[in-house]
């Protein structure tokens, strides 16, 4: 049967003929109708592919891409500023420059240090602490500033373009020893003003650089006139995006315990900015950031009970698909497929002006499904992401990543993910994940991560030896229930109902939210998961986040989820109502014990009631797994199970069903139509996995 593709879960190549061809052109049209701005961030091919490309208008008609890793100008272009990709809406793809390219660099560091990177199969990420590091860049109106370090010292550069010449403007400060600069590839004319001087070596021109401080300019293709004032270019510029856009928002009914509210987007707007929300949080005063995989960051002000007025107002553009977002002390940091970015406005004016690179030290290959997404802290500070596969093509793939509370340093914390769109951090510090079906993937998993595990998918295991098995799930998640999963987070306070402190998880494929029942049988976890009663969220639910007591999800739509708009922002409100949800699950030698919070009618001791059935699944390359037996493992479906009595507590909240052969299994489904004791239908299904029956 033909896999549908679904964001985050297929590979590269399976599924791109199932976009129609004049969707794909359809979504490329909005991505070039948009005024991205003065920088573009993404994978560009520039005579070789760049992992790490940032793009800068530097005229109307002129735009050069500069490498991140490698600390080098990689070329310059006229005709135009970007070509995006067509691949899966336009969300995949490497990119490239719209134009003729005019000249180019060899692919090695922009300053005279050695290559010294490694990698898994190419050589990936930055380069070393004291050789070449980007650390930001400013924008200035129309205008950019990168900002390196270049050994010892703290380098500002200015692209710009006059009179037909490519020009870099320099400010140096404190070089410990003469450097060589890369600017071109040879066979162009270079020029300079200030103290370097032009030389030719292998294939390449540079310009060198004396020790101590310096301020120069470079030009290619031309004369290079007179350096720029860079450091005037740092102080905070005036507000590009100068319109704050109003909506107006909708609460949801009062119907049921909780209700959806919806912080209606400014879909509609001045730049044709497209809306897919990948991560929002809330400031101190109860404004929100969102963040757009398109590369924006906007800020909303207004969120009170009625949603009257929404204010939108667009703070940053021009990030590398940013599908995480935490605010810590105030300050916007945002989960980039290249680095993690500290968003800082110099003057107060309410744009950003300077987009700190606070870590960067993530590979990143050319495979179009390497997202960075989530964005996490844990009690001491420390910021946790996790990023998609490239089949071993770097040494960070399929990994939960840990990166320092200063952004000194990157470490994998745990391995094995195909395209994660999910992640979970417990107030005491415990990291969740959740992956979706694929190869070495049988189905939807949520887990409990273990510094140093192994969750599944084997060709990124990044170990010396293949393992022959994988660490167990938290639990299963059948592929109908959640087809791609979102992140998860704790219900924060008591203004959410009786549910304070429990685990919820998102579904992006099917935009619904699960309530997690886990427990422990002596030192395993396990548990399973069943669905609130809830209308489904606008589109793919991704992120969550407490704030005033009421839960915040932000998603997008990509390819196959059943969401309908492009993005949504939308508030769950606890309303008061009473909840018919089990909130308890225990897995025993006798059977099941389900706890409710309302108390059941006496019928509920019926077995009839009552149903469950419970099957395996085959870990292997093959894209996801279908069911198989439990009692026959060789054949596929799924296992009735007998309820042979039920017994009910003398509260009736819980429900022990009695089954004779208990035992473990990767999926149960336990499915109930009761009534409450106060007469309220009581109808769901909880499926779980069973590591271990306690007594």
């Amino acid at each position: 049967m033909l896999k549908l593709a679904l964001l985050f879960t297929l590979s590269g190549v399976e599924g791109l003929a199932l976009l129609p061809q004049d969707k794909k052109k359809e979504e490329v049209a909005r991505w070039m109708a948009t005024d991205l701005g003065p920088v573009f961030s993404t994978t560009m091919n520039v005579k070789g592919a760049v992992p790490k490309a940032i793009a800068i208008r530097v005229g109307p008609d002129a735009a050069v891409c500069y490498d991140e890793d490698l600390g080098r100008i990689a070329g310059g272009w006229t005709g135009g500023f970007v070509k995006i990709a067509p691949d899966r809406d336009a969300l995949l793809g490497n990119d490239n420059i719209l134009g003729a390219l005019k000249f180019s660099t060899p692919e090695r560091p922009g300053w005279d240090f050695p290559d010294t990177r490694e990698g898994a199969k190419r050589k990936g990420g930055p380069l070393p602490r004291g050789t070449v590091r980007y650390r930001g860049l400013y924008m200035h109106g129309a205008k950019v500033v990168l900002k390196w370090d270049v050994g010892t010292a703290q380098v500002l550069e200015h692209p710009g373009f006059a009179s037909d010449a490519f020009t870099r403007s320099f400010v140096v400060k404190g070089l410990d020893a003469p450097r060589k600069l890369l600017v071109a590839s040879k066979g162009v004319k270079v020029a300079v003003v200030g103290a370097p001087k032009v030389v030719e070596a292998e294939d390449a021109i540079w310009v060198e650089v004396p020790a101590g401080d310096s301020k120069f300019a470079v030009a290619v293709g031309g004369d290079a006139g007179e350096a720029v004032d860079v450091e005037a270019l740092t102080k905070g510029g005036p507000r590009t995006w100068t319109e704050t856009l109003e909506t107006k928002g909708a609460r949801g009914a009062d119907d049921g315990p909780w209700a959806i509210d919806t912080l209606t987007p400014p879909f509609e707007n001045p730049w044709k900015s497209i809306l897919h929300f990948g991560g929002h949080d809330f400031y101190a005063d109860g404004a929100a950031a969102v963040c757009t995989m398109e590369g924006d960051v906007w800020k909303v002000t207004g969120i009170d009970d009625g949603l009257e007025k929404l204010r939108w107002q667009r703070i940053a553009t021009g990030l590398y698909h940013p599908l995480g977002l935490r605010i810590v002390k105030d300050v916007v940091y945002v989960a980039c497929r290249d680095q993690i970015a500290r968003l800082h406005d110099l003057n107060g004016d309410g744009q950003i002006d300077f987009y700190e690179c606070f870590n960067n030290d993530v590979h990143v290959g050319t495979n179009s499904h390497e997202f960075m997404t989530c964005l996490e802290t844990d009690p001491a500070g420390n910021f946790f992401t996790i990023k998609g596969t490239n089949d071993g093509q770097t040494i960070h793939d399929s990994s939960v990543l840990k990166i320092s509370a200063d952004g000194a340093k990157l470490e994998r914390f745990a391995t094995g993910f195909r395209w994660p769109n999910g992640l979970g951090m417990s107030p005491d510090g415990r990291v969740t994940a959740a992956d979706q079906q694929g190869t070495y993937m049988p189905s939807s998993r949520l887990d409990w991560i273990d510094p140093g595990g192994f969750y599944g998918y084997l060709y990124s295991h990044h170990r010396e030896k293949a393992p022959e098995t994988y660490d167990g799930p938290l639990c299963w998640i059948p592929h109908g229930v959640d087809n791609s999963s979102g992140g998860q987070m704790w219900v924060e306070g008591k203004k959410w109902g009786p549910l304070e402190g429990r685990l919820l998880h998102l579904s992006y494929g099917k935009c619904v939210m699960f309530l997690v029942l886990d427990e422990k049988v002596g030192d395993v976890r396990q548990g399973g998961v069943v669905q609130f009663p809830l209308p489904p969220f606008q589109t793919g639910a991704m992120r969550g986040r407490f704030r005033d007591g009421q839960l915040f999800v932000s998603g997008l739509r990509g390819w196959q989820t059943s969401g309908v708009k492009d993005g949504a922002l939308q508030r769950v409100r606890y309303t008061g109502k009473k909840i018919y949800l089990p909130v308890g699950l225990n897995a025993l030698k006798t059977g099941v014990r389900l706890t409710f919070l309302e108390p059941l009618a006496a019928t509920a001791a019926e077995p009839g009631n009552w149903s469950a059935s419970r099957w395996n699944y085959r870990w292997s390359k093959e894209y996801g797994s279908p069911h198989f037996s439990v009692e026959n493992p060789k054949k596929q479906g799924e296992d009735a199970v007998e309820i042979k009595a039920v017994k009910l507590s003398d509260d009736r909240r819980s429900a022990t069903l009695l089954i004779d052969d208990m035992k473990p299994v990767m999926q149960m489904k336990i499915g109930y139509t009761l009534s409450a004791a106060d007469g309220a239908p009581v109808k769901g299904a909880v499926y779980h996995t069973i590591h271990a029956l306690g007594e």
